[in-house]
């Protein structure tokens, strides 16, 4: 599975909202902490220093958020289309 490329982090609130109802966001120093149903994703980084407005984050973490909160990954991969695997031809 390649993890390569990124995503916005506004797109990532967009598929919690859509995948994780209900999910709660807390930002701390270097990194958000994502809770839903009572599971927990604590390293989801915020960005490069800065405005931190919208930073591209690494599919390698969007992918462990998915996989340890459990989100349901087709509903994720319908919002956030870089997650979706290509074929090899």
């Amino acid at each position: 599975m390649s993890s390569f490329g990124t995503v916005g982090l506004l797109d990532i609130w967009t598929m919690l909202e859509a995948c994780a109802p209900k999910y709660s966001k807390k930002a701390r120093e270097h990194n958000w902490l994502i809770t839903w149903q009572e599971r927990s994703y604590w390293s989801l980084p915020r960005g490069d220093h800065g405005t931190r407005t919208n930073p591209d984050i690494q599919l390698g973490h969007v992918r462990n958020m998915i996989r340890q909160l459990q989100i349901n990954e087709e509903c994720a991969q319908q919002h956030l289309p870089q997650l979706r695997k290509k074929k090899k031809t």
